[in-house]
């Protein structure tokens, strides 16, 4: 279940932001079209946004996910967000709340269980903690689960039309069936583990 890996993945996302020097603000990333504070930003949106829908559950008023934020995007404001968030699902998930149904129209989704939105966010946080880690030379290593997870996950929502040019999604990297969950995962969402910020 996505809701036994993600505080661990949320943690250590954390930790990643907390590691990340001003300096290298405007590094590429993985992330195409995003160097690492608008990476940040983006996570941002989207933190925010989990933290809205499974806060208030049957809620009508939600931002647009992933929308370009406009607030302070500093390394500090981000990991703190990501512990709020990290402390929500805590909330959730002991209240026993992965039933209950979640309002995320935005994602084209309707309503959905908790646990299904706990998954969506476990993807969100696996692949982008590893595109901010990669970008600025720390290690990430979520457990093989997590990642496995994940990639059930994304295999489950990715269309084939969500990838492309000005989409999403690029066209998934060839990887060998027996590669570890995370390279699989990556693979699936158009990265290389190869990928270094020279390029």
């Amino acid at each position: 279940m996505p809701s036994a890996q993600i505080l661990d993945v949320l943690d250590d996302l954390a930790r990643v932001v907390d590691g990340t020097a001003p300096e290298q603000d405007g590094l590429p990333t993985p992330c195409a079209g995003l160097d690492v504070i608008g990476l940040r930003r983006h996570l941002l949106g989207g933190i925010q946004y989990f933290d809205i829908v499974l806060t208030d559950p049957s809620g009508d008023q939600r931002p647009e996910p992933h929308t370009t934020y406009t607030g302070s995007d500093s390394a500090d404001v981000v990991a703190d967000s990501v512990r709020k968030l990290a402390r929500t699902v805590r909330t959730t998930v002991a209240d026993g709340g992965g039933s209950t149904p979640v309002n995320v129209v935005e994602l084209g989704a309707g309503a959905i269980p908790a646990e299904s939105v706990i998954g969506l966010l476990l993807a969100e946080t696996v692949v982008h903690g590893w595109d901010l880690s990669r970008a600025t030379g720390q290690v990430w290593q979520p457990s093989p689960a997590a990642s496995e997870q994940a990639y059930a996950v994304l295999s489950a929502a990715i269309r084939p039309e969500y990838r492309g040019a000005d989409m999403p999604f690029a066209p998934e990297v060839p990887v060998s069936a027996d590669a570890p969950a995370l390279e699989r995962l990556l693979a699936f969402t158009g990265r290389s583990v190869l990928w270094t910020p020279a390029g």
